[in-house]
């Protein structure tokens, strides 16, 4: 299933609920990726005020992928 993302905060929301999926912790996840607890906190509570390099690691740890594809005809931009 596709979770098409318009806003960070989404991303956020969407990282926070696989990591729970998976019944991850946040220090499980930190741990896997060589960060702190509380980094993997800021980047599901604020993503766009972490580093790329950062969301990437996380995206890793929880076996996603980024898929960058043009938008539908009719839908704008949402900032």
């Amino acid at each position: 299933m596709d979770y098409p993302l318009k806003t960070p905060g989404q991303l956020g929301a969407v990282l926070k609920g696989f990591r729970r999926e998976r019944k991850l912790t946040q220090a499980a996840v930190g741990a896997a990726v060589g960060l702190p607890q509380n980094a993997i906190s800021q980047i599901e509570a604020a993503p766009d005020h972490s580093s790329l390099a950062r969301v990437f690691k996380v995206l890793a740890a929880l076996e996603l992928e980024v898929v960058v594809r043009p938008r539908q005809p009719g839908k704008g931009a949402a900032w």
